[in-house]
């Protein structure tokens, strides 16, 4: 597999950066775009009901009907604005991804939630789940880390469908600013460490970090998400994007967070 260029760590953010990360996945949450101030076609809790609520149910039952769909995957290409994916010789397979879902991925998430499948760590299911499911989105004649894959595709859907499971947003702009191998197949397996590591170091300021409520969502799926830290990484993949100037927040966002940031510090809330 290759070793790890020298990487950039995730880095201790302080609470003027992690409140600004979170104004913005709150706009998020709610259907607005942080970069614009505009109402986004899906909401994130939108696209939890699309993707966790068919992943629950196949999870519990092999005779339930519900299933995730191209239409689906396709809302979010659109909205998290993934179409370069598609600038490749290999045509993405949306139909044989739904297809392998419950031999790839949803397996490992079964065998996560059994806890019969022994992985050394928590973040090590979601890059199996991963590895194993973005292979599928392209036809492949092996299975191998040499073979076409379309990892953050998969590791996006898989954020929103199983967000009980320890996965983290990849995505190759931040993984080229990580110093991170340009094989994403390769560079997942270091950035889900990183960005588990991140998570643990920025720990006592992510913990007051309060998900919101959800309001379409099914409480069983949101309390799973909010156990599993779904909230915490998604404001540390926030924080990433901006602290790497891959994105940047309207300036009413800008100024929430620093109201935000503020509050914090009355309350005495420790970095």
């Amino acid at each position: 597999m290759g070793k790890a260029f020298t990487h950039i760590t995730v880095p201790k953010f302080s609470p003027n950066q992690l409140a600004l990360a979170e104004v913005c996945a709150i706009d998020l949450w709610n259907g607005i775009d942080y970069q614009t101030g505009k109402e986004s076609d899906v909401s994130d809790e939108d696209l939890l009901v699309m993707f966790a609520s068919p992943t629950f149910a196949m999870s519990k039952s092999t005779r339930t009907r519900q299933t995730i769909t191209e239409l689906d995957m396709r809302t979010l290409i659109r909205v998290a604005k993934l179409k370069a994916l598609f600038r490749s010789a290999q045509e993405t397979d949306f139909q044989g991804a739904i297809t392998a879902y419950g031999t790839t991925a949803l397996a490992t998430y079964t065998e996560y939630k059994k806890k019969s499948l022994r992985l050394p760590n928590q973040f090590d299911y979601a890059t199996q789940a991963t590895l194993d499911w973005s292979l599928k989105f392209v036809k492949n004649t092996s299975v191998s880390l040499n073979g076409n894959h379309r990892v953050p595709l998969a590791c996006r859907i898989l954020f929103f469908s199983m967000p009980d499971l320890m996965v983290f947003n990849f995505s190759n702009g931040l993984a080229k600013k990580m110093c991170l191998q340009t094989r994403p197949q390769v560079a997942i397996l270091y950035f889900n460490q990183y960005l588990y590591d991140g998570l643990q170091l920025n720990q006592s300021l992510l913990k007051n970090l309060e998900m919101p409520k959800p309001t379409v969502l099914a409480n069983d799926i949101w309390q799973s998400a909010n156990s599993g830290d779904w909230w915490k990484r998604r404001v540390l993949d926030l924080a990433l994007l901006l602290h790497f100037n891959l994105v940047s927040a309207t300036p009413q966002l800008q100024t929430r967070g620093r109201q935000l940031a503020a509050r914090w510090s009355a309350r005495k809330v420790k970095p």
